[in-house]
């Protein structure tokens, strides 16, 4: 089961892998794998665990290189470019993000300023305008003096996006932004990613929630088994089949009540099976 979208082609867009094989040392997570992501979408890859979706992720990125095959960036491979200018092009949030002791908001964002940096271009006005900027958009500027270990987790979520922000690259990849997260910050979160879509960013997550990945998400990548199983828009992505191929759970597919996009309904035990 595949859907191909129908607005890009794998060599058109500026991220995109390339039959490539991709894994950690001798264990091998991916093979072949050919997948691209289209320019200014908010794609989401779902799948089981351990299926090779935060293993996409950080080939994306540069943290992992694939041993035979490609990462095309801009039309380059992503190995040919040096580290900071691969960062003023992608940016990442990984799973976990540790702030230094004692940092405050405003000074952990002006760290994704980073890689403008050189010996020949120290901190300027356009670097203190990109920090305000990235604050702003992520609604942390009355944050800016506070430490952020002190912050609630939804907080300092935002404040790592605005760090992001702050690199000013458009290629923005995120890895289980909304784990450990309650549902009113994972929402929260959601649509701060969607704003950041509709003003021009390409957005790369990864998310376990297919509800979520359906209902934000303009871009949908279905992984089993390292390998790409379904890729398109979520209305013609989600289906109970596809459901219940790739994460062995029967159930409906509805429309969401309020936006129309698909809803999956898991077919448990119906609470009278359940006290019999």
């Amino acid at each position: 089961m595949s859907t191909t979208p129908t607005d890009i082609t794998t060599g058109s867009a500026r991220l995109r892998v390339e039959a490539a094989t991709i894994g950690y040392d001798k264990r091998i997570i991916s093979e072949g794998l050919s997948v691209a992501i289209p320019d200014e979408s908010f794609t989401v890859i779902v799948g089981p665990n351990a299926c090779g979706k935060s293993t996409l992720l950080r080939g994306l990125s540069r943290l992992l290189k694939p041993s035979v095959g490609q990462v095309v960036l801009d039309g380059a491979d992503i190995s040919s470019f040096k580290t900071k200018e691969v960062a003023r092009r992608v940016g990442l949030l990984p799973q976990t993000s540790i702030a230094p002791d004692g940092i405050t908001v405003a000074d952990l964002v002006a760290r994704g300023r980073y890689p403008h940096q050189g010996f020949m271009r120290q901190w300027s006005e356009t670097d203190e305008q990109a920090v305000l900027r990235a604050m702003r958009q992520t609604g942390v500027t009355e944050l800016s003096g506070r430490l952020v270990d002190e912050l609630s987790g939804g907080q300092r979520q935002r404040v790592w996006v605005a760090m992001a922000l702050a690199q000013h690259s458009d290629i923005l990849l995120l890895d289980e932004p909304t784990t450990f997260l309650d549902i009113a910050h994972q929402i929260e979160l959601l649509e701060l990613f969607t704003d950041l879509h509709h003003i021009g960013h390409t957005l790369v997550a990864v998310l376990h929630d297919l509800n979520h990945a359906a209902r934000y998400g303009t871009h949908l990548i279905a992984m089993k088994d390292g390998q790409v199983v379904a890729e398109g828009n979520p209305g013609n992505v989600v289906t109970a089949e596809l459901v219940e191929e790739v994460f062995g759970l029967p159930c409906l597919v509805v429309p969401d009540p309020v936006v129309g996009t698909p809803q999956v309904v898991p077919l448990g035990r119906t609470r009278q099976e359940q006290r019999a």
